[in-house]
């Protein structure tokens, strides 16, 4: 007999663990931008682009995190940006030269930017009306107790380790997170996604 979580509980456990990711790395870097700008020997005011970069490429993709949920599945598209962002995070780590870390910062904020959209839809049709507003309150603390964390785990990483770490430190938990979501999350999709709009995700970028 094949084993088959509630929906409600897998939705969520995946949605929890893409937020936490997110919201993590938006603060765990920034504690590391005097180490990375020694490690690379680059002028302060340049490693910022490693922070910027990663913003900008997360505002370009959200909105067309909707239409991909609509026409491949949300499960599909989720699952290929938990995958693009713990992948990216790996080479982050393994960067060698600022272009490089720039480069998969920008690889990882779009998984990132088509996380929180499709992850949040996954949730509002897995969930009744009547549970949303419990559910959120719940779920809330994602967003909440990743940038709060990320500067903690970023600066013991770096006094600790290195600061590759805070880009491997997301490994287990999008891995974990993907394998869950593979198993046993459900697909669903949307009868008439319509054509993509490509002229309108240009000028929004």
């Amino acid at each position: 007999m094949k084993f088959s979580p509630n929906q409600k509980l897998v939705v969520a456990t995946v949605y929890v663990c893409g937020m936490i990711l997110n919201s993590l790395d938006s603060t765990i870097v920034n504690v590391a931008l005097a180490t990375l700008a020694r490690g690379f020997k680059v002028l302060p005011s340049s490693i910022d682009t490693v922070v910027t970069a990663y913003l900008v490429s997360l505002a370009v993709f959200i909105p067309v995190s909707g239409w991909l949920g609509d026409r491949w599945g949300t499960k599909r598209t989720f699952l290929l940006a938990l995958g693009l962002f713990t992948g990216a995070s790996a080479l982050c780590g393994m960067a060698q030269s600022i272009d490089q870390l720039i480069a998969f910062r920008i690889l990882q904020g779009a998984g990132g930017g088509l996380l929180t959209p499709v992850g949040m839809a996954m949730l509002y049709r897995t969930f009744p009306p009547a549970e949303r507003v419990n559910v959120s309150r719940i779920l809330m603390f994602a967003t909440i107790l990743g940038p709060a964390l990320g500067p903690v785990i970023g600066g013991f990483l770096i006094e600790h380790a290195s600061w590759r770490w805070i880009f491997y430190v997301n490994l287990p938990v999008g891995l974990g997170a993907l394998i869950f979501g593979l198993l046993f999350l459900h697909e669903h999709k949307e009868s008439g996604a319509g054509r993509f709009d490509l002229p309108g995700f240009m000028l929004a970028a």
